[in-house]
C-alpha cells in the first residue's frame, strides 16, 4: 500500500480497523488503550528492522501488486503475532488491468461469473475472485510456516484490507475515466471483496483516500458494498484521532486512520463517536429532565454503561439520561463507555448545568455601515423558567440591551466590532450571562483565495477576486505583492510579466461607498510543466530464467524513473541520461515468452509505456 501513496501507510491501516477499533476520540483525557494503535508493514520492510511494541499489526500479503507474494510474509506476521493485540490483520494489492495488460486475466471462466476473457464487467470481477484467492492463500502459506494450529482458521479469521490505490494499474486511468472504465474497476475491487467473504472473511475493508477511490470508481453497481475504511495521509496522532470523524468514501464506517509515527507507517483504530454535551435546565425542570446520548461511527445497537455521575444523573443501556429528581443548582457530569455488537467502543460525557441560563442565539452578528441605526435583535435563553431579565454590565452607549433582551444602536455606526455582555435571571433563581458582538460594515472577501499557473502561462495569467457583504461598488487598494502581482482597484489580478517558480502574495483593503470596510489576500502559485516521458524505442530482449540489461531511449527519463512489467519479471534502473534508461531486467524460470509491456513512473506521477520482446 505505501509505494505509491505514503510508502506502507495503508498496509497497517487496513487490517486494524474492525476488530482492533478501541477507544474513540470523544474525550481528549481518556487515556488510549494498549491496542488504539498499531503499525502496518509488507515487502518495503523486509530488509528493514520492525516497529517496537505494537499494539496491534498489519501485513501486507502481496509484493506490490496482485498476483505476487510478499517474500518476507512469515517474519513480519510473527511480529504481528507478538502484538499486545495478537490477532493480525492482513491487507491485499488490488487493480484491474484489462486483458491488454494482465498474463493472470481469465479466459473461460465460469464461475463466479462467466468470463470469455473480454474486457467486461464479469471478466473484470473474476480478475478480482482470483487475485483475492491468491491473497489469501500467501496468508495461509505464513501462518503454516509460523506454526499456527490451523492455518486456514487462522487467516479467515483476521481482518482483511483492500489497498486501493492509483499507484497500480486502473483501466480508468489507463484509458480514460468513462461509466465502462469506471465499472470495470469497481468490478474488480467488488470481485475481490465477494471471494474474500466467499472463503469465510467476516472483516474486509478499504484502504484508500477519496480523491483515489473517486478517481478509479464510479459507483455505478448500486449494489456495491459499505465498507469499512482506513484512511491514510495524517501528520500525528492526536490529526489521526480527528480523522474518525471524517465522511466515508465507501458509505461504511470510518474504522482506522494512517499516520506517521516513529519513522512507521502508524495506525490509529477508530472507536465509537460521542460529542461531549453540555445542556442546561432549570431548577423547576431537573426534576422531569431528559437527553439522548447519540453515537456515531457505530455497526448495529450502541450499548451505554454508566461510570460516572449517579445518582443525581441516570443513564440506561440505551443512552438515555434522566435526573433522580429535583436537583439543586449545579453542574453534574455523567460519563461512561460505549459498544457495539462489532466490539467497537468508545466513551461518552454530558453535563448538565442545572439553574444556569445559556444563551441560545447567534453570539456575532453583522450589518452593514448604512444598516446600523436601524439594527434591533432579540437575545434569547435556554433553562429558564419565567420571564428573564436582562442587566447589561457594558458596550454601551454603541450597543443598548433593554431588561426584555432587546438589542439596539444608539445610531449610526462606523465600521468595526461592538461587544455588549451582561447577566441573566429568572423568578426561580436561574442565573447566567450573555454576550453579543456586532461586526459592523465588514466586506468579506469570498474565492477564489489562490491559484495556480504553469510558469509558461504566468504571463497571460488573471483573475477576479470577490467580497461580500457590500454595498455598491467595491474599491480594492494594494498593500503588498507588487511587482510580481498587480491588483487593479476593480479586483482583478494581474502579474507583472513571466515569473519564476514559487509562491507570490498579494494584501490590501477593500471598501465600498456606504463605508464598509474589509481586507483581501491572494496567492498565485507558479509551478513548472511537468516533465512527460516518452519512449520511442528497445535495445535489447528479455530471456526467461535470465538476468539481461536492456536500453529504453526516448525523453523526459530523469530521477530513476520505476520500470514495472508482469508478473515474475522485475526490472531495475541503473542509469538515465534523460534520453536513455539502463535497465536490468530479471525473469522468472519458465515464464511464457512472447510481447509484454514497461510501464515507466517518474516520481511526479507522469509515466509512459513500450513494448518489449522476451525470447
Amino acid at each position: 500500500m505505501h509505494f505509491s501513496l505514503t510508502k506502507s501507510s495503508f498496509v497497517v491501516v487496513m487490517a486494524a480497523v474492525i476488530l482492533l477499533a478501541t477507544t474513540g476520540p470523544a474525550l481528549a483525557s481518556t487515556p488510549l488503550a494498549p491496542t488504539a494503535t498499531g503499525f502496518d508493514v509488507s515487502f518495503p520492510q523486509c530488509t528493514e528492522p520492525l516497529p517496537p511494541s505494537p499494539g496491534f499489526g498489519v501485513v501486507g500479503v502481496n509484493g506490490g501488486t496482485t498476483f505476487s507474494a510478499n517474500q518476507c510474509l512469515d517474519r513480519e506476521l510473527t511480529w504481528a503475532n507478538g502484538a499486545a493485540n495478537a490477532t493480525p490483520a492482513f491487507y491485499a494489492n488490488t487493480e484491474n488491468p484489462g486483458p491488454a495488460n494482465a498474463s493472470n486475466w481469465p479466459t473461460n471462466q465460469q464461475t463466479p461469473r462467466e468470463c470469455s476473457g473480454a474486457n467486461s464487467v464479469a471478466c473484470s470481477y473474476d480478475y478480482g475472485w482470483n487475485a483475492a484467492r491468491v491473497a489469501f492463500a500467501n496468508a495461509v502459506n505464513a501462518e503454516s510456516d509460523d506454526g499456527a494450529s490451523s492455518p486456514t482458521a487462522s487467516a479467515i479469521a483476521a481482518p482483511w484490507w483492500l489497498d486501493v490505490e492509483t499507484g497500480n494499474k486502473w483501466e480508468t486511468l489507463q484509458y480514460g475515466r468513462s461509466s465502462a472504465t469506471g465499472a470495470y474497476d469497481e468490478a474488480s475491487i467488488e470481485g475481490m471483496i465477494a471471494s474474500f467473504e466467499n472463503i469465510g472473511v467476516a472483516s474486509v475493508g478499504v484502504y484508500s483516500t477519496s480523491q483515489q477511490w473517486n478517481v478509479i470508481t464510479v459507483r455505478t453497481e448500486s449494489t456495491f458494498p459499505s465498507v469499512p475504511v482506513w484512511i491514510p495521509g495524517f501528520g500525528s496522532l492526536a490529526t489521526a484521532e480527528v480523522g474518525c470523524d471524517l465522511a466515508s468514501f465507501t458509505g461504511g464506517r470510518v474504522a482506522m486512520i494512517q499516520y506517521g509515527s516513529l519513522g512507521y507507517d502508524g495506525d490509529y483504530a477508530c472507536g465509537l463517536l460521542n460529542t461531549p454535551l453540555t445542556t442546561s435546565v432549570s431548577v423547576a425542570g431537573s426534576a422531569t429532565f431528559t437527553n439522548q446520548i447519540v453515537s456515531t461511527n457505530s455497526v448495529g445497537t450502541v450499548t451505554y454503561v454508566q461510570t460516572g455521575g449517579s445518582p443525581a444523573l441516570l443513564v440506561s443501556a440505551s443512552g438515555l439520561v434522566t435526573t433522580s429528581g429535583t436537583l439543586a443548582p449545579g453542574t453534574y457530569v455523567a460519563t461512561g463507555t460505549t459498544s457495539d455488537p462489532n466490539d467497537d467502543t468508545g466513551t461518552f460525557a454530558l453535563t448538565l448545568d442545572v439553574g444556569k441560563l445559556i444563551q441560545s442565539v447567534s453570539t456575532t452578528v453583522s450589518v452593514k455601515v448604512s444598516g446600523s441605526p436601524a439594527y434591533h435583535d432579540q437575545l434569547t435563553v435556554t433553562g429558564s423558567d419565567g420571564a428573564v431579565t436582562y442587566v447589561q454590565t457594558s458596550g454601551t452607549p454603541s450597543l443598548v440591551v433593554s431588561t426584555s433582551g432587546l438589542v439596539t444602536t444608539s445610531g449610526a455606526l462606523t465600521a468595526g466590532s461592538y461587544v455588549a455582555k451582561g447577566t441573566t435571571s429568572d423568578p426561580a433563581g436561574d442565573t447566567g450571562t450573555f454576550t453579543l458582538t456586532l461586526k459592523v460594515g465588514a466586506l468579506v472577501q469570498r474565492d477564489p483565495l489562490t491559484a495556480s499557473v504553469l510558469t509558461t502561462n504566468s504571463t497571460s495569467f488573471s483573475n477576479q477576486l470577490d467580497v461580500g457583504a457590500n454595498l455598491g461598488a467595491v474599491t480594492y487598494v494594494q498593500k503588498s505583492g507588487t511587482p510580481a502581482l498587480i491588483v487593479s482597484t476593480s479586483g482583478l489580478v494581474t502579474t507583472s510579466g513571466a515569473l519564476a517558480k514559487g509562491t507570490y502574495r498579494a494584501d490590501g483593503t477593500v471598501s465600498d461607498a456606504s463605508g464598509d470596510v474589509g481586507t483581501f489576500s491572494f496567492t498565485l502559485s507558479v509551478t513548472t510543466p511537468p516533465i512527460v516521458p516518452t519512449a520511442t524505442s528497445i535495445i535489447g530482449y528479455a530471456v526467461a530464467g535470465r538476468t539481461r540489461t536492456l536500453s529504453i531511449h526516448g525523453s523526459g527519463f530523469y530521477g530513476h524513473p520505476q520500470v514495472t512489467s508482469h508478473l515474475g519479471t522485475t526490472a531495475i534502473v541503473t542509469r538515465d541520461t534523460g534520453q536513455a534508461l539502463v535497465v536490468r531486467v530479471a525473469v522468472r524460470a519458465r515464464s511464457r515468452n512472447g510481447v509484454f509491456t514497461f510501464t515507466i513512473v517518474l516520481a511526479d506521477g507522469q509515466s509512459c509505456q513500450i513494448r518489449y520482446n522476451q525470447r
